[in-house]
């Protein structure tokens, strides 16, 4: 019998947070679900560590975020596909609450977000993220995104072109189907980027790429590793 979920995993040199995420999801009240984490382009231990999971995993060459999200739905079993970021980990009932809470009329949604460090900076910058997505005021991700499998076929999915704002313009295609749909159960995601480029830097690269995509287009955007 299929599972419910199908939860996709990319992962690019996540040893240092893949364990934690899996961990999360394993300790889910709602257990209905399958785990796929695609590796792409892994140069350190993160392979090694998926492979001692009980999940689904598959090893890419390259490094392509939109590829490997493609690539693990195509693999996948259940109705409703969670991407998560392999940095991001979910509250103990989240699966429970996001079953009740994405009905039908709902084509695409996300979950509020808060920061894996304490300082104020980081709270008041997931805050203001949080108070967007809530309102709808902007239609994005917070390090998790649903939407049922039938839509994402219907849609093609992400574009492999992009590694930045791919998750915004799947959200924008999925919107043809129904609603967003903001679900007020927390996922908490790494704060890595924000502490490598400050908080004024990170958030001066996502103005830019908003710009850039209402002008000439992200498909020659980059997206830094910082690990």
């Amino acid at each position: 019998m299929s599972p419910y979920f199908s939860v996709i995993i990319p992962a690019h040199n996540e040893e240092g947070y893949i364990r934690e995420t899996l961990h999360h999801l394993k300790e889910q009240t709602y257990q209905d679900f399958e785990v796929i984490v695609v590796t792409n382009g892994c140069t350190d231990k993160t392979e090694e560590i998926v492979k001692n999971r009980d999940v689904n995993h598959f090893s890419l060459s390259q490094p392509n975020v939109s590829r490997a999200r493609n690539y693990g739905a195509n693999k996948a079993q259940g109705d409703v596909l969670l991407f998560l970021d392999a940095d991001t980990t979910l509250a103990k009932d989240a699966l429970q609450v996001m079953k009740t809470e994405f009905t039908e009329k709902y084509s695409v949604a996300t979950t509020k977000v808060v920061p894996d460090k304490t300082e104020l900076k980081f709270a008041i910058a997931m805050g203001w993220k949080n108070l967007n997505l809530s309102l709808g005021t902007y239609k994005g991700c917070s390090g998790a995104l649903l939407c049922r499998r039938e839509d994402f076929d219907k849609v093609y999915g992400y574009d492999s072109e992009l590694a930045v704002r791919e998750h915004r313009k799947l959200i924008l295609k999925l919107l043809e189907h129904g609603k967003y749909k903001f679900i007020n159960t927390p996922v908490k995601t790494s704060m890595r980027r924000y502490a490598e480029w400050g908080v004024w830097k990170a958030s001066l690269f996502w103005v830019k790429q908003w710009a850039k995509d209402h002008s000439k287009g992200l498909k020659d955007s980059k997206y830094e590793h910082i690990r």
